[in-house]
Formats: structure tokens, C-alpha cells, sequence
């Protein structure tokens, strides 16, 4: 799709300050498009992007050819070199992924194979090795991934934000993108219900809104829009000193990767995310997930009926019917300009960067 030459208020709009768009933001801006990021809250990052574990996939899960497989370890690589060049905190911790029955082996060993083919190398640990490695934890045996660790979003966040700017691209807060229309030359927009403006290049990665906003897009075949879970993952924080010094993941569920132990940057250890099938937005975390909690860490860890735990956080992360990352396109909707990103969950922080540089890269001859 080219573009002919037209007049428009903006170059690139891009709606959503979550790390998405502002990875998308900085890859635009990185190739000399002025971008607008325009985010309906008073800071940016407030949804998906706070509200997570902060971990740094290997990319093992993921079926071969899927965005998600695609992203994820190119991601890796590109997330750790980001972080050390720019002084961002990493913990390069590890993971294992652990076994506490006869038929998570078989599980585990489906794992190890789907690593394989995502060019992840898994090492399969029994259980005298993980005494050593893990004193404190309880399984049969494990696969670990050397690629794994956490980083400080925030701070990672700050970084995106940094570049965009320095390239005098901006992102303006307390602005609803409520209405869209591109059923002409150039997409019209309004903000707050308010002043109306245009933009060769709209690009929606509202992220727990993305569906939302599509349904209001005049242009655009409603058919096209996929159906959207909300999965709410609830976290709880152990009190005291923490039993790993690696992020421990039993075998992941229908909705994610099950209620695992990660550390964050200050050395405590959270547990979660559960998966609760939601309809509302409500960040709430109940006292009475508790006994879930316990129930489910105890497998690989015992001791914790003797710990103390509390609840911390939650989020809400978006999950297509498939369980990928959908990036529409002209190709898929046949709309000029715009770019619809719906169910970037996990391992949409890990993907930030490939992603950027996907969707500008998708998009740079539209503006040419």
C-alpha cells in the first residue's frame, strides 16, 4: 500500500503508552517519523505493562511460526543488550520449570522438544542436581532455562520514552481516542470528544481497549475484530527471606504459565499470576485467594504452610481465542493506515522491541 501525497495534521498516531506503543512509538521515531502517542490516563504504562511479572521470556512455549515464537527470542537477545547499553536493572536469574508428577514428565519432556524448535536450549535437572542448585525445592526434576531472568519495566519504560522524545516525536496524556473514521484519503480521530484531527497512520495498541477502540473505527469490517478473553492474574508476596534464588514455574495451564515464584528486583519473592476468566476491569486481589495459593505453590515448595503471605497485585492481560499475538494490516482489513494489535499478553514485554520494529517496518512505505 503507498500513500499519496495528502496533508494531514499528524504523520503516525499511535494510541496506547504501554510498552508496546512506546516501542512502537521509538521505532517510528528511530526512522524519522514524527509520532503522537496519545494515552487516556495521567501517566503512561498504568495498565498490562505495571501489572506483570516483569520477566524476560527464553521463548520456549511457543508453536513454531507463531508471533508469539517469532517475537520472543529475537526479543530476548534484543531486551538484554537494550538494558546493559542503557545501565536498566536485569537480574539474569534463570528458570526452571518443574516437574511434581509422572505426567508433568511428560509434559515437561513435550516442553524440552518445543524449546528445541524455538532454537531454545533446555538442561534437564533430576532431582540431586536441584537439591544442590534449589535446596528448598520440592520436585521430581526440571528443565532450566539460562535465558530467563526480570527487569525494571518502569525504568525500561522511562528508556522508550527518552528516545522517542530526543527525536521530538510526543506523547500527550489524559487523551481518549473516542471516535475513528477511515473511510477516506487520511483517518480522522477525535480526542476527549472534542477537537477532530487527522493522521496518515493510525496505530491502535490500547491494549485490555484495542477491541474496544476497533468497534469504533468507521472503515473497518467488525467481522475482522476477534473475540477477546480478559484473564485476571492475581500475585501474593512471601514475607521474609525467599526460599529461590531462580524464578520456579510448575507446568503451564490452559490460560498461562500457573502460579509460579518469581523474585523481584529487591530479592523478595511474589507468587502468581492464578488465571480467572473476568469480564470486568477490577484490580482488586482478595484475602480468600490465599488458600489457592498455598494449595498450588506447596507442590514445589512445602514450607510455605509455614510462611506468610500476603496479597500484593493483580492484571488483566487480553487472550485471543488462539492464544497469539494478532497484528492486523492492510493485508488482513484492507483499511490504508491502520494497524490494529489485539492479545499481546505474555510475552509482549519480552517482544517490545521485534514488535516496534515490525509494525514501523509494515508501515514505512505507506509513508514514502
Amino acid at each position: 500500500m503507498h500513500m499519496r501525497k495528502v496533508n494531514t495534521d499528524f504523520e503516525c498516531v499511535v494510541v496506547g503508552a504501554g510498552i508496546i506503543g512506546l516501542s512502537i512509538a521509538r521505532s517510528f521515531s528511530k526512522r524519522g517519523v514524527n509520532v503522537l502517542v496519545l494515552e487516556k490516563n495521567k501517566k503512561f504504562g498504568e495498565e498490562t505493562s505495571s501489572r506483570n511479572s516483569g520477566v524476560i521470556h527464553a521463548g520456549i512455549y511457543y508453536p513454531k511460526g507463531s508471533l508469539k515464537s517469532l517475537f520472543c527470542k529475537k526479543g530476548n537477545e534484543e531486551l538484554y543488550k537494550y538494558a546493559r547499553k542503557r545501565k536498566i536493572k536485569i537480574n539474569k536469574c534463570q528458570k526452571l520449570i518443574v516437574s511434581c508428577s509422572k505426567s508433568d514428565e511428560i509434559i515437561l519432556n513435550k516442553i524440552k522438544s518445543i524449546g528445541k524448535l524455538n532454537g531454545v536450549e533446555l538442561f534437564k535437572k533430576k532431582k540431586s542436581d536441584l537439591k544442590r542448585m534449589e535446596p528448598n525445592l520440592n520436585c521430581y526434576s526440571a528443565l532450566l532455562s539460562k535465558g530467563s531472568g526480570i527487569i525494571d519495566v518502569h525504568n525500561l519504560m522511562l528508556n522508550f520514552i527518552s528516545d522517542i522524545e530526543r527525536k521530538k516525536s510526543q506523547i500527550v496524556f489524559n487523551s481518549t481516542v473516542d471516535k475513528v473514521d477511515a473511510t477516506q484519503e487520511k483517518i480522522f480521530f477525535s480526542v476527549n470528544s472534542k477537537e477532530t484531527f487527522s493522521t496518515k497512520l493510525l496505530i491502535n495498541c490500547s491494549g485490555l481497549f484495542s477491541h474496544i477502540l476497533a468497534k469504533k473505527i468507521m472503515g473497518l469490517k467488525k467481522e475482522l475484530i476477534p473475540k477477546i478473553n480478559f484473564i485476571k492474574g492475581n500475585y501474593m508476596k512471601l514475607s521474609g527471606k525467599s526460599p529461590f534464588s531462580r524464578l520456579i514455574y510448575p507446568v503451564p495451564s490452559k490460560f498461562g504459565l500457573g502460579i509460579h515464584s518469581t523474585l523481584n528486583l529487591s530479592g523478595q519473592t511474589i507468587f502468581g499470576p492464578d488465571d480467572e476468566k473476568v469480564t470486568k476491569i477490577n484490580y482488586n486481589v482478595s484475602e480468600r485467594k490465599k488458600k489457592k495459593f498455598v494449595n498450588s505453590v506447596k507442590k514445589f515448595w512445602p514450607d510455605i504452610i509455614d510462611r506468610n503471605i500476603a496479597p500484593d497485585y493483580s492484571g488483566i492481560r487480553t487472550k485471543t481465542e488462539d492464544n497469539d499475538f494478532m497484528i492486523q494490516d492492510y493485508t488482513n482489513h484492507k483499511v490504508p493506515g491502520l494497524v490494529n494489535l489485539f492479545g499481546i499478553d505474555s510475552p509482549g514485554l519480552t517482544s517490545s522491541i521485534p514488535i516496534g520494529e515490525y509494525v514501523s517496518s509494515k508501515c514505512l512505505n505507506y509513508l514514502r
